[in-house]
């Protein structure tokens, strides 16, 4: 049997269909079309879709996102939570934290259940609770300096439980890895503590699960 034909790429129309195929809430269309307004990069359909179901695949019950944006990516997430899960969204961008928070209002989306804060995220992360969250994801307009890629694994490793997973939006671009993303891509795929996977969905979406210590790592007996 001939199985050439599996190595044969996707179609142009293949690919559109797939990028049109998730339905996409009115609220977080609108946020989409802010963002262009702002001149703001947002989270595509699909990778949305994505973020959407690792967040149901987890059962999260508290998500962290950095990088608001103007709420596209956290309205995708809040579609996969369950009414009693949380959000915490933070930009270091006033006016997209604001964006943001709009968004979720108009959702309809109590305040109990998300928090979208204006500030350095760095300063932000490492005030919340360790072993607190199930997923941290890292959204569209949010580049990394020299070295902060360790210091976010180092938060991703404290604020998530075991099993509990980091996902990076906006991961590929137009040359291969974004650039601002390529020492933490080569961290997560390198570090026995992570399993990890780079997807060509979207813009790129690169998932990493906490590994779960096995009974001798953890010094019980």
């Amino acid at each position: 049997m001939d199985h050439a034909s599996t190595d044969i790429p996707p179609s142009p129309l293949t690919w559109a269909y797939a990028d049109a195929w998730a339905e996409e809430d009115p609220e977080v269309a609108a946020a989409r079309r802010t963002a262009a307004s702002m001149g703001t990069a947002a989270l595509s359909r699909p990778a949305g879709s994505l973020l959407r179901l690792v967040a149901a695949s987890l059962g999260a019950r508290a998500v962290v996102e950095v990088g608001s944006g103007t709420g596209v990516s956290g309205g995708w997430i809040l579609g996969g939570l369950d009414d009693a899960a949380t959000l915490t969204t933070v930009d270091p961008d006033p006016e997209l934290a604001a964006a943001a928070r709009a968004t979720f209002t108009r959702m309809r989306i109590p305040h109990t259940r998300v928090r979208a804060i204006a500030g350095n995220p760095f300063d932000v992360l490492t005030r919340l609770t360790d072993g607190a969250y199930d997923l941290l994801v890292i959204g569209p307009g949010i580049s990394l300096g020299v070295g902060e890629e360790h210091d976010l694994l180092r938060q991703a490793s404290r604020l998530l439980r075991p099993g509990g997973a980091i996902a990076i939006t906006h991961a590929l671009s137009d040359d291969g890895v974004e650039p601002t993303h390529r020492d933490l891509l080569q961290h997560l795929r390198d570090d026995p503590d992570w399993t990890a996977s780079l997807l060509t969905v979207g813009e790129g979406v690169a998932v990493a699960v906490r590994r779960v210590p096995d009974v001798e790592d953890s010094g019980d007996i």
